[in-house]
């Protein structure tokens, strides 16, 4: 298996740089709050990024009847991206699993784009999953961004046993570690991981430091919030709204020991910031202003590589909030 590269190269910058800009739960339309559009722009300017990942909910699904709408759409909020120059790659949230459309041509519409960088899988569960390598001046692989699609909501699992309603079981009165009701990652997910991760391995000659980006939060977080020697800084002002299940995710990180950090959204009152058993575990509130949040947490979330020790990340939100 070859690592494949984007089609515009990602690379560190002549300082030894690479910045990437995350931002989630812009959950608009084509009838949009104008300041939304605003909110990009700032976040583009302020983060200065080489990558920009759409974190999910991009679009706001009920509103989104055809494609002509997701047209309309994203014609208006990759414009900022794609007028800059900056390549841009998306995981999809549940919002965007709202869209009348299938996965296969949902993807394609925002492929067509010519700074999209966004991979994809087939075969599997979730469409937008991807990897995308970072090279250094020496044109090795130093760096890796991954996503992951946390597909749509705890319905979607009502087939893995006949006649049962996965909500039900989602829904009892006792759920000690706060299971949700919403999206979550199959087993065939973290197999594709584990098994992009090992060619990786193998084509880099070591394992790459990565930052793996996805909407809905594995519930590790709950626990790094709850004890305060794991909390850097930040708000976790709401419940994860997680999925039903544990994926088993995080322990599978920590067996690889490549991503090193982990972003989420889909939660638009948190801007946490942790570290828990050697892995950052963080979200970046929302960049939306038409959705529910807090307007002075409104914003994106920047990462800071550097190509001398790919394995640290300088992190930090980046907030828009009185200046839109």
């Amino acid at each position: 298996m070859s690592i494949p590269l984007p089609r515009h190269p990602l690379v560190f910058r002549p300082d030894g740089t690479f910045r990437v800009l995350m931002m989630s739960d812009l959950q608009e339309s084509a009838s949009y709050d104008p300041r939304s559009l605003r909110s990009v722009e700032v976040l583009l300017e302020e983060g200065d990024p080489d990558l920009v990942i759409l974190g999910g909910d991009n679009c706001f699904g009920p509103e989104i009847s055809s494609e002509e709408d997701l047209i309309r759409f994203l014609d208006i909020f990759t414009a900022p991206m794609e007028r800059r120059g900056i390549p841009w790659a998306h995981v999809f949230g549940n919002h965007d699993h709202d869209v009348p459309i299938s996965p296969d041509r949902h993807q394609a519409l925002y492929e067509r784009y010519p700074m999209c960088v966004s991979g994809h899988t087939d075969g599997i569960h979730g469409k937008s999953n991807f990897l995308l390598p970072v090279l250094n001046r020496r044109g090795e692989i130093a760096l890796a961004v991954w996503g992951l699609d946390t597909n749509h909501t705890v319905d979607d699992l009502d087939c893995l046993v006949p006649g049962m309603r996965m909500r039900d079981a989602a829904g009892l009165p006792n759920r000690p570690v706060g299971y949700g009701e919403w999206g979550t990652l199959f087993f065939d997910q973290l197999l594709w991981y584990y098994s992009t991760s090992l060619a990786l391995e193998r084509e880099a000659g070591k394992k790459v430091p990565g930052l793996l980006c996805m909407h809905v939060a594995p519930f590790e977080y709950k626990t790094a919030q709850a004890n305060p020697s794991c909390v850097r800084e930040g708000h976790f002002d709401e419940s994860l709204g997680s999925g039903p299940f544990n994926s088993g995710l995080f322990f599978l990180l920590l067996q690889r020991g490549d991503v090193r950090a982990v972003c989420c959204g889909h939660t638009h009152r948190n801007d946490f910031d942790a570290d828990y058993c050697g892995i950052r575990l963080l979200w970046d509130a929302c960049v939306g202003y038409r959705c529910y949040g807090v307007d002075e947490r409104r914003g994106g979330r920047l990462f800071v590589y550097r190509e001398d020790a790919p394995e640290e990340v300088t992190t930090s939100m980046i907030r828009t909030f009185g200046k839109v």
